[in-house]
């Protein structure tokens, strides 16, 4: 028996985070000296495995090849793949379809046939695998990673596969977001133990070979404090640096009565990277800034909000675009305010407007904390023009021009001869099509968070 394990998205071009599912598959099967490996391409002969088990988590993902020639050939045989995961489902919009589509999903490998012929061996149930149980197996994607390396890819680009003990504690969620996998489900409840996947492993100096923790919960601090707050203390008590991948509620430091201890107890761990939380809504504006009035008192590491935007986006509603873009700098403006970093999260709908390379510019822009912190918008979309026009074409330039000194050299033919740089042109096309706004898009351009940030906003007064 040979079992073939395919992440469907490293096949589609890859991601920065091994697939949990299919490392836990592979603990289990590796625990029964079961043969298995990770399939590497999509044109692989596949004929060596008795069983396939695909995992997708996102559903722009396309399918393997082999996979789609497979079920195409089958013509009422039984199938040798078994599939799983978000990507199969996530934009399926009917309720009822939605959660029978997960139901069955989130327990799928443990009701599976051929794993539950053997013997569980960590716990929580007799036969077959338990996924909150499960200790992954973390070398399943070692081989593919030295051949990416050897071919020239850098070893810190595999990082989150090669250093980190990786796992859920909760599982769950209440805010019911529209584009969420959790949209139906109205609580948190408690998943896994930090010692099921914890890797004590260590190299042949005796390091730690995995010396983080990384965490896929989907909102920690909305469980309750009998929950959060012993595994909170079991984390801190690892003294390994650890970080909740998908991020934090702040809201909850604002919502909660538990809120000056939640932040304080946050400020005292061993975190790993910036504090990451989500600034995902405009109307959340008010319990945003109550909740970081709180945890700037306590924190002085940088934090970090994911901002969403692009949501149902199609290409021919502007005004939809327009509102989109403005949130997303009055919430920039909020967090610069408190001297937080912003990331842009886009959803696939950006794609859909002719307008979409805005998103691009101002994550290209956002998501680089040395652009962010530096300049605004409108001086880093001009900043790639004299970069352009210093190394490409040998001019001596004026570093940054404003948008009405821009306007002026256009006017007066400057740029005939010259090429207009890709983010200059987008921000001025937008500028353009939203003319009765510019007034308005000029000031949200232009924010810049050296300007703007106020620790009074948060410092008790004595």
């Amino acid at each position: 028996m040979k079992i073939g394990l395919v992440d469907a998205d490293l096949l589609d071009g890859g991601t920065r985070h091994p697939n949990l599912a299919l490392l836990k598959l592979a603990g289990f099967l590796n625990d029964h000296n079961i043969e298995f490996r990770l399939i590497e391409s999509e044109n692989e002969d596949i004929s060596e495995f008795h069983l396939i088990y695909i995992s997708k988590v996102f559903s722009f993902t396309k399918d393997p090849k082999f996979f789609n020639r497979s079920q195409e050939e089958k013509k009422g045989k039984e199938s040798r793949f078994r599939w799983g995961g978000t990507g199969f489902y996530a934009l399926n919009e009917n309720e009822m379809g939605f959660r029978q589509y997960r139901s069955v999903d989130m327990m799928q490998l443990e009701n599976d046939p051929f794993l539950n012929r053997y013997p569980n061996m960590r716990d929580g149930k007799e036969m077959g695998i338990s996924m909150a149980h499960q200790m992954p197996f973390y070398d399943l994607y070692v081989p593919y990673i030295e051949k990416r390396i050897a071919a020239g890819r850098k070893k810190s680009y595999y990082k989150d596969y090669l250093q980190y003990s990786i796992g859920f504690l909760t599982r769950g969620c209440f805010r019911k977001c529209p584009f969420c996998v959790n949209r139906f489900e109205n609580r948190i409840l408690p998943y896994s133990k930090i010692q099921w996947f914890l890797s004590d492993e260590k190299d042949e100096k005796g390091r730690l070979k995995r010396p983080y923790i990384y965490l896929w919960d989907d909102n920690f601090l909305a469980s309750s404090p009998s929950i959060w707050r012993p595994l909170l203390k079991e984390l801190m008590e690892t003294r390994r640096p650890f970080q909740f991948r998908q991020g934090l509620d702040e809201r909850i430091l604002a919502e909660s009565p538990y809120g000056e201890e939640i932040a304080e107890l946050l400020s005292q761990c061993k975190y790993h990277g910036d504090y990451i939380f989500a600034f995902d809504n405009w109307s959340d504006r008010p319990k945003i800034e109550k909740a970081l009035k709180i945890w700037k008192r306590y924190n002085k590491k940088e934090t970090k909000f994911y901002l969403f935007c692009g949501y149902k986006l199609n290409s021919n509603d502007d005004d939809l675009l327009l509102k989109d873009i403005k949130e997303i700098f009055y919430r920039i403006e909020v967090l610069m305010k408190y001297g937080c970093l912003g990331y842009i999260m886009r959803h696939e709908d950006y794609h859909n407007h002719e307008l979409q390379n805005i998103y691009v510019q101002i994550a290209r822009w956002c998501n680089q904390p040395a652009f962010y912190k530096k300049m605004s918008f409108w001086e880093f979309c001009y900043r790639n023009q004299t970069f352009w026009e210093e190394r490409t074409l040998g001019l001596k330039v004026t570093p940054i021009k404003s948008y009405e000194e821009f306007i002026v050299d256009f006017n007066n033919g400057y740029y005939t001869d010259k090429k207009i740089s890709l983010p200059l042109k987008t921000i001025i096309s937008f500028l353009e099509r939203f003319s009765s706004h510019k007034k308005e898009l000029l000031r949200l351009f232009n924010l810049r968070l050296r300007d703007l940030v106020n620790p009074n906003l948060w410092l008790k007064s004595e």
